[in-house]
């Protein structure tokens, strides 16, 4: 196994096993190059990110980042495949930067991170980080980072409570899941505006616990309920749940899709330590469990590059 505390070359390349039907008929499709990054939380100062051939059927940990980790609390990745990790430390929070391939730490933000528990990285480079702890107010916000800066354009607060998950559409508009003692909620950020609105989903009065947000290709809102042990999902205009998962689901805390349309959920706890699981694009049972080489709680996962 390739590892090492801030990084290690290329991982081989899986190949797709023809059946022979497949031959006959041609090339079976490969799928996308892609890196499963799951974030194992195991202690302050021990926990680490597991590196996965995404697409394997029985994936094996073929790497692990360690550099400059403390308490991580949610990982994301952005289309050039960076890989940020949240450090969430009481007055000494920030978000690490790792070069794709050698997991070289590149960069450190610092400034107005506090308790990052969520992240994405916008197609134009720009960096959203939900922070549960802002300067000068009680309560969380988002913290909006310009393409290539470690410092902050704006911080948007309306309405923020305890942040989670986030997600941008292509129109430009922003979702943030988000928690506030027993009652979670998605809000919306319009495009080009600082001011929020609640979105009407239903079912998130009954003790949803939303830990992570993502938007499938429809731009359906798919969140994790950690709490009721399912991924709903909302489609537009984001009132109705149309479906949700909750095969192979054990206090799911995170969600990333991969470019074929997989979807990867992290599940904190499966019995003594966490895992991961993945169902193939419009499946309702998962198709893969990947447990090799988690030896704690599941707070994270991300594909890279990004979609």
């Amino acid at each position: 196994m390739l590892a090492g505390c801030s990084g290690f070359g290329a991982v081989p390349q899986s190949v797709v096993p023809q059946t022979a039907s497949s031959a006959q008929r041609g090339p079976a499709p490969k799928k996308p190059r892609q890196i499963l990054y799951v974030l194992v939380n195991n202690g302050t100062y021990t926990s680490y990110v597991a590196l996965y051939d995404a697409y394997a059927k029985s994936p094996k940990m073929i790497g692990k980042i360690t550099k400059d980790l403390a308490n991580p609390g949610a990982i994301w990745t952005d289309s050039k495949g960076d890989v940020f990790v949240g450090n969430d430390m009481t007055y000494t929070s920030s978000v690490t930067e790792y070069a794709p391939r050698t997991y070289k730490l590149t960069r450190t933000y610092t400034n107005s991170i506090d308790l990052p528990f969520g992240g994405m990285v916008d197609s134009k480079g720009a960096m959203y980080v939900s922070v549960a702890g802002v300067k000068g107010q009680t309560e969380g916000g988002i913290t909006v980072f310009p393409p290539g800066k470690t410092s902050p354009s704006t911080i948007l607060t309306d309405n923020v409570y305890v942040p989670h998950g986030l997600a941008r559409d292509s129109a430009g508009h922003l979702f943030l899941a988000q928690i506030y003692g027993l009652q979670s909620s998605v809000l919306e950020f319009p495009k080009a505006t600082d001011k929020s609105k609640v979105l009407p989903l239903n079912d998130l009065n009954t003790g949803a616990f939303l830990e992570d947000l993502k938007l499938d290709a429809n731009n359906d809102i798919v969140v994790a309920d950690a709490n009721l042990n399912s991924v709903r999902f909302y489609p537009p205009p984001y009132r109705n749940e149309s479906m949700a998962l909750t095969s192979g689901l054990s206090a799911p805390t995170a969600l990333a899709y991969g470019a074929d349309g997989s979807l990867f959920v992290g599940n904190e706890y499966a019995g003594a330590n966490g895992d991961v699981v993945v169902f193939a694009p419009g499946a309702t049972q998962p198709s893969v469990r990947i447990s090799d080489g988690i030896t704690g709680g599941v707070l994270g996962v991300a594909v890279s590059p990004a979609k």
